[in-house]
């Protein structure tokens, strides 16, 4: 299958390696392995570089950054207040949701920004300048994506930021319903993993949001077959280099392994890319807990099961308010 792949996508996936390198490289410096992985969580906002996206492509990468660069402080001064962070993850993801939706954007849509808002908002376990300098270290790795992304737009298309292409409103009510039903169940799902006790909770919000941002119930059924089939067999692959591997250096050479299967495959499909979040995510962990052993496994095969079935169940709602007329759908669009 290598045939399928053009010289732009090996530049493309260099670029997306080297995300990575430099975030790594400045945590061997500062000798703190959380530069790296918290780092290179924030550099996968490079994968927002979408040159399908044409004239928006670096509009929606600064868009999606500026987002991010302010809600990861946000979500670390919140996470010593678990209620509110609740009502934070809903409300972050109505606002990156429909900005979305009204724009048109092609690309990760909400997962990379919510997974990482979702992880900072979890570490409630921490003090809060710790949570504090996590979210930094994510920050870091945000402006290390677009550094790399204006260097690959310069070599290559050109586009530029206009920021006065960006659309914050629109009489279409569909965006707002299904922001409205997104945010909604995103709140369900980071609650409900919360409440399940469970280590590093917020990949119950992650895999719903996988299925949540399907177009309709048909494609929200084969992505969640996809993505249960994808998410253990890439918690498989997880679990045999947790068995084998614990030199950290060994671990962040196949975190550079990963990140370049998921810049390959993600211009090409965001599920399949996504497929590989999973073993970069558990090896990333790996590095800098080590003590959790086969713990985080178990909750990531739990968290796929109960966070794609959230996930359905919005869609199908969401699917029914839309083809059923829902009466304040109604009234509203009639304003």
């Amino acid at each position: 299958m290598m045939h399928q792949f053009t010289n732009r996508n090996y530049i493309h996936t260099i670029y997306g390696v080297l995300t990575m390198v430099v975030a790594f490289l400045i945590a061997i410096i500062f000798r703190n392995y959380w530069v790296g992985v918290m780092g290179s969580f924030g550099s996968l906002l490079f994968m927002y570089y979408v040159p399908a996206n044409k004239d928006k492509t670096m509009t929606q990468l600064f868009l999606v950054s500026s987002i991010s660069c302010i809600s990861f402080p946000i979500s670390a001064c919140l996470s010593k207040t678990q209620w509110l962070t609740f009502i934070w993850i809903a409300l972050l993801t109505y606002i990156v949701q429909y900005l979305m939706s009204v724009n048109g954007y092609i690309g990760p849509g909400l997962f990379f920004v919510l997974m990482i808002n979702g992880m900072i908002a979890s570490l409630s376990h921490l003090p809060l300048l710790n949570a504090l300098f996590l979210s930094l270290y994510a920050v870091l790795g945000v402006v290390i994506a677009v550094v790399f992304a204006m260097i690959e737009n310069r070599q290559f298309e050109r586009y530029q930021i206009n920021l006065r292409d960006i659309i914050y409103k629109t009489q279409d009510i569909q965006p707002s319903i299904r922001a409205l039903m997104t945010s909604v169940f995103a709140f369900l799902a980071y609650f409900i993993g919360y409440h399940l006790k469970l280590n590093n909770y917020y990949w119950i919000l992650v895999s719903a949001l996988t299925i949540l941002q399907s177009e309709n119930v048909t494609v929200a059924r084969k992505r969640q077959l996809s993505y249960i089939g994808a998410g253990l067999i890439g918690t498989l692959i997880a679990f045999v280099i947790y068995s084998l591997v614990n030199d950290p250096i060994v671990l962040i050479g196949l975190s550079f392994v990963f990140i370049a299967l998921i810049g390959l495959y993600m211009p090409k499909s965001y599920l399949v890319g996504n497929f590989f979040t999973t073993p970069i995510a558990l090896i990333l962990f790996k590095i800098v807990r080590p003590e959790m052993g086969n713990t985080l496994i178990k909750t990531r095969i739990l968290a796929i099961f109960v966070g794609t079935i959230i996930g359905l169940i919005g869609v199908l709602y969401y699917d029914y308010i839309m083809n059923k007329n829902w009466p304040i759908a109604n009234k509203l669009e009639e304003r």
